[in-house]
């Protein structure tokens, strides 16, 4: 015979009707109270005793037993077919009930009817429904139907051919010179070159539920080849290729492709430059002057009270004498042999021999190495890591260093853990009460008004939770990479640290009072600590 599930079903006899309970066979399931009990209320049985029917499926051993449900005799019960649709609609279980004595059984046609009207339109498992008739087991789950994954499509690609990770870090050399002369900070490319090539998207194929409804796969990113100035597309617009002998950039998505724009000084004769491509000064910028660049923007000279702004890395290879005025903007990374009252903020790294009372920002590391290797006076921030030989001057100037993420930002996310917590609490108080509700609505107990409204109020209250929590989850995620940032920030000194600086890691602070020398700093449970290196 093989494993069953136990089972139950309606006799009908001259007394009266009993529900006769059979025992599961070679391991099967035995009979639960409450399926059972939530069958006869369905056929509206409710007069039967429910501690009876409970004692009755407990005690039971190897052989059929039968309770009185009704003091009358009932019309013969047809065969009947329970579904339960999944949360996601992608999966129909069923469970069949015997019919009574004298009752009818099912066909397959019934079958598939019951389940249309139950919302059941696709994916119908006819060969599981003739596994059932073949061989009838009741109280036990059979996936009647499945629905249909969607198949995910692929994004478009842009693959470039020429570099697009230039290496802008200058050489240091053993006696702490740094060389700005050896960089590869250009991109060749030859008249004819293909410089880009478009793999297109794949929009995928949708899915269906058992419901009939239609899901769609994701969108997927969809990208075209925009050609710029000397720059043409292929017949099929699947490859860009370049019209000149020149250099390529890319900022953000675009490809730049142009001979570099050269001038000998930024001043009254040029007025303000803007170029969408890079720019290299041959000579100085001048204060009260400004460059702006789509690209790179590369001054051999001297940079005074200026305003340059670069969608790409900015090189100076003699350095920044600001004189207070000076304000310099740049998406990639700076380069500087020296700054000085200057107003300094970088996308990635900055890169310098000595930083003086000047306000600098960047988003990765700042270095300041060289001979020189100080910094003095103003504000340095990164959110990575500041390293330099010397902090501060012997004169006590007051020097801010600060590292990490934003305190507010933490804030938040603890915030959230919090609520997190509080809805568990709730979760945990509420959710045993609704399941007792629920369980006595199946076993077929009424309620009053009052009674079923304190239960669609404690469903709210779980629903409200769940989502609570849900949200908080999903916005943590987002947050959780820049918090760990401020697990491995930290300030460096391979040299003196003097009094007058102030390091601050994320939210703590520390005032530096007596000189320090070869130090490392960072945060660790909540204060700040200086390791000698």
């Amino acid at each position: 015979m093989g494993k069953r599930n136990g089972y139950f079903q309606l006799i009908i006899k001259e007394q009266g009707t009993f529900l006769r309970i059979y025992p599961p066979v070679e391991g099967g399931e035995k009979v639960t109270t409450s399926e059972a009990a939530a069958y006869l209320t369905r056929e509206k049985l409710t007069a039967f005793d429910v501690r009876a029917l409970n004692e009755v499926i407990v005690k039971q051993q190897d052989a059929p037993v039968e309770l009185l449900v009704s003091s009358e005799a009932i019309i013969p019960a047809t065969e009947i077919l329970a579904v339960t649709i999944s949360e996601d609609k992608m999966t129909v279980k069923g469970r069949f009930y015997p019919p009574s004595t004298e009752g009818r059984m099912l066909d397959k046609r019934e079958i598939i009817s019951d389940m249309a009207m139950a919302g059941i339109k696709a994916g119908v498992d006819e060969a599981v429904i003739e596994e059932f008739l073949a061989n009838r087991k009741y109280c036990t789950d059979y996936i009647l139907a499945k629905g249909f994954q969607p198949v995910q499509g692929k994004d478009a690609v842009i693959t470039y051919h020429f570099n697009t990770e230039i290496n802008l870090r200058p050489t240091v050399h053993e006696d702490g010179t740094v060389d700005y002369h050896e960089l590869n900070n250009i991109a060749r490319v030859n008249e004819g070159q293909v410089i880009a090539t478009l793999t297109k998207a794949d929009p995928g194929h949708a899915g269906l539920n058992v419901c009939g409804e239609v899901i769609r796969p994701r969108e997927v990113k969809k990208l075209h080849l925009s050609p710029g100035k000397n720059m043409v597309l292929s017949e099929d617009r699947l490859q860009l290729i370049s019209q000149v002998n020149g250099h390529a950039s890319l900022v953000g998505d675009m490809v730049f492709v142009s001979n570099i724009y050269e001038v000998q000084d930024v001043d009254a004769s040029t007025g303000d430059i803007t170029y969408d491509g890079n720019v290299l000064v041959k000579g100085n910028v001048r204060s009260g002057y400004a460059v702006n660049a789509k690209g790179n923007i590369e001054v051999n000279g001297v940079v005074e009270g200026a305003v340059l702004k670069a969608e790409g890395d900015v090189l100076l290879k003699r350095g920044i004498q600001g004189m207070g005025k000076a304000k310099i903007e740049c998406a990639g990374n700076l380069i500087a042999k020296f700054i000085e009252n200057a107003q300094i903020s970088a996308g990635g790294f900055i890169q310098t021999e000595s930083i003086m009372h000047s306000h600098v920002m960047a988003k990765e590391e700042i270095q300041v190495s060289g001979k020189k290797g100080f910094i003095t006076g103003g504000t340095v921030r990164s959110s990575k890591m500041i390293a330099a030989k010397n902090l501060g001057s012997p004169m006590g100037t007051d020097t801010i260093l600060e590292v990490g993420v934003d305190p507010i930002l933490k804030e938040k996310y603890q915030t959230m853990q919090m609520e997190i917590k509080e809805s568990e609490k709730v979760l945990a108080t509420t959710k045993p009460v609704f399941t007792a509700f629920i369980k006595k609505l199946s076993s077929g107990e009424k309620f009053s008004k009052e009674q079923a409204a304190k239960v669609q109020e404690l469903q709210k209250t779980i629903t409200a939770n769940e989502q609570r929590i849900s949200n908080n989850v999903k916005e943590m995620e987002g947050i959780e990479d820049i918090l760990q940032a401020e697990t491995n920030a930290c300030i460096k000194a391979q040299g003196n640290v003097y009094t007058g600086v102030k390091i601050v890691i994320s939210d703590c602070t520390l005032f530096v009072r007596e000189n320090l020398t070869f130090c490392r700093f960072v945060r660790e449970k909540g204060e700040i600590k200086g390791y000698t290196l």
